[in-house]
C-alpha cells in the first residue's frame, strides 16, 4: 500500500491548497450520497443476488438523479444482480476512497481522475477480464490507451474534455482582426492588436494551482515537447524551455495578457472573458454551457489552440476513468454493467447531462451530428494528448510544474533555472 498512501498525502495537500481535482476535468461540484452507501467490496451474494458496489463521482446535480435511474433499469434487466451505489463529491473523495483502501472495503468499480496508483500496487483487475470485445472496441484509441499501464488497461474512459481557442468575435472586429491565430507568433501580433487597438487584455493566461498544468501543456506539445519520453522526465527540455520562454514573454516582455497570471485561476478568469474584458483565452469545452448561462449575449468564437509555427496540432485531453478492484466477487456482473452504462442511447444522455465529451467513437459521432460546436470539439478526440497519468508521481509533479511556471512568470528564475530546477525534483526517486 506504499504508493497508494503516498499519492494521497499529495492529493491530500491538493485539496487544501484549492487545486482540482480532475485535471483534470475541474467543473466538477461536490455533492451528497446515496443513503444506501457502500458498505464493502464486491459483497458476494445477498438474497441469492450477485452484489456489486459502485462509487461514482458527482459532476453536476444530474448525476446522482441519472445514476440512480440507471441502477433502478439495470437491476429491472437484471434481476440477479444488485448494484449499491454511492455518489460523492469531488472534494471528499479522495479522503472517502483512502478510508476504502485502508479498510479493505474497496468497490467493485470506482469513478476517480487516476488510477495509476491502484494499479501500480497491485489492486485493479485488468480491464479485459470484464470488458466484451465489443465495448473496448467502442473507445477512441488515444483515450483507450490513456488507461493503459505496462501493456494492460486498468483505466476505463468514462467522459472526456478537450480545450480550445476561444475568440470575442467584437473585440476582433473592432481590432479589424479577420480570424482567430494558428501559430504563435501570429497570437501575439493579435493580442497586441487587441491591446493596442481596444485597451483589452489581448490574452488571457491562468496560472495557478487550480489548473496551471494544463496551460504549461499548451505551450510544451505546441512546440513539439513533452512531459516524459519513454520512462524519463524530460520537463526541461529545449523544447519545453522554448514554450515557457514564449509564455514568459507574453506576461513579462510583450505585457498583451491579464497583468497577474498567478493570482487567477481558470474559472475566474472564464468569468472575465465572459465579461468581454479579455480577448481570447484557451479553456475546455464546457465554456459554452456558462456562457450560455452567464454571458447569452456574448459574441464569441472557438478555433483550434495555436502552435508554434512548423509543429503538429495537438489538444489537451483530460478524462475521467472507471476502474475494477480485484477484491470484487463478481466479475460477470460487473462487466454486464459496464457495457449497461455504455449502451450507445444511455451513454449519450449521461454525456449530454454533464456537458462533457464521449470516450466512445459511436456516441461521438452521434453528437457531432447534432451539434456544430460539439462537432467541432469531438472532431479533435483523435489527437488529444494526456499527462503522464500512468506515472504515480504525477500528482507530485504537476504542483512542482505550476511552481516552477509561477516562478518565471513572475521574473523570480529564467525558464531554463526554473525547469532546469523542476527536473532535479523529478529525477529525485
Amino acid at each position: 500500500m506504499k504508493n497508494w498512501r503516498t499519492v494521497h498525502r499529495v492529493m491530500t495537500t491538493a485539496v487544501l491548497t484549492a487545486m482540482m481535482s480532475t485535471a483534470l476535468l475541474a467543473c466538477s461540484k461536490s455533492g451528497g450520497e446515496d443513503q444506501a452507501g457502500a458498505s464493502g467490496s464486491g459483497a458476494g451474494d445477498s438474497g441469492g443476488k450477485k452484489e456489486i458496489t459502485f462509487v461514482a463521482a458527482q459532476y453536476s446535480n444530474q448525476t446522482e438523479p441519472f445514476l440512480k435511474k440507471m441502477v433502478a433499469e439495470f437491476e429491472q434487466a437484471n434481476p440477479d444482480i444488485k448494484v449499491k451505489l454511492q455518489v460523492v463529491g469531488w472534494d471528499v473523495l479522495e479522503q472517502s476512497v483512502n478510508t476504502m483502501v485502508s479498510t479493505k472495503q474497496t468497490p467493485d468499480i470506482l469513478n476517480m481522475n487516476t488510477y495509476a496508483a491502484f494499479a501500480d500496487d497491485d489492486l485493479l483487475v485488468p480491464l479485459d477480464e470484464v470488458l466484451t470485445p465489443e465495448l473496448k472496441g467502442k473507445f477512441y484509441e488515444s483515450f483507450f490507451k490513456a488507461g493503459e499501464m505496462n501493456g494492460k488497461a486498468y483505466g476505463l474512459p468514462l467522459l472526456a474534455s478537450v480545450r480550445g481557442l476561444y475568440y470575442n468575435k467584437e473585440l476582433f472586429e473592432k481590432a479589424g482582426i479577420k480570424e482567430p491565430p494558428k501559430t504563435w507568433e501570429e497570437l501575439r501580433q493579435t493580442a497586441k492588436t487587441i491591446k493596442e487597438k481596444t485597451g483589452v487584455d489581448g490574452f488571457g493566461l491562468p496560472m495557478t494551482a487550480f489548473e496551471g498544468q494544463a496551460d504549461f501543456s499548451y505551450y510544451i506539445w505546441g512546440n513539439g515537447g513533452d512531459w516524459k519520453k519513454g520512462d524519463k522526465w524530460v520537463l526541461n527540455s529545449p523544447e519545453n524551455v522554448e514554450g515557457l520562454q514564449f509564455m514568459t514573454d507574453l506576461v513579462r516582455k510583450d505585457k498583451v495578457t491579464n497583468p497577474e497570471p498567478t493570482a487567477i485561476n481558470r474559472d475566474e478568469l472564464q468569468k472575465v472573458f465572459g465579461a468581454g474584458k479579455v480577448g481570447m483565452m484557451i479553456t475546455a469545452n464546457f465554456l459554452p454551457t456558462i456562457l450560455k448561462a452567464d454571458a447569452p449575449n456574448l459574441k464569441y468564437g472557438v478555433a483550434p489552440i495555436p502552435v508554434n509555427e512548423g509543429k503538429q496540432p495537438f489538444n489537451l485531453g483530460v478524462q475521467d476513468f472507471l476502474m475494477v478492484f480485484k477484491s470484487t466477487k463478481n466479475k460477470d456482473a460487473v462487466g454486464k454493467f459496464l457495457s449497461f452504462l455504455y449502451e450507445d442511447k444511455r451513454y449519450e444522455e449521461f454525456m449530454k447531462n454533464e456537458g462533457m465529451l464521449p470516450a466512445t467513437k459511436p456516441v461521438g459521432e452521434s453528437m457531432a451530428k447534432q451539434d456544430e460546436l460539439t462537432g467541432q470539439f469531438i472532431s479533435q478526440l483523435p489527437i488529444a494528448k494526456f499527462y503522464p497519468l500512468t506515472d504515480p508521481r504525477f500528482t507530485e509533479i504537476r504542483l512542482e510544474t505550476v511552481k516552477a511556471v509561477q516562478q518565471a512568470l513572475l521574473g523570480q528564475k529564467s525558464p531554463k533555472d526554473a525547469l532546469d530546477a523542476l527536473q532535479k525534483v523529478a529525477e529525485q526517486k
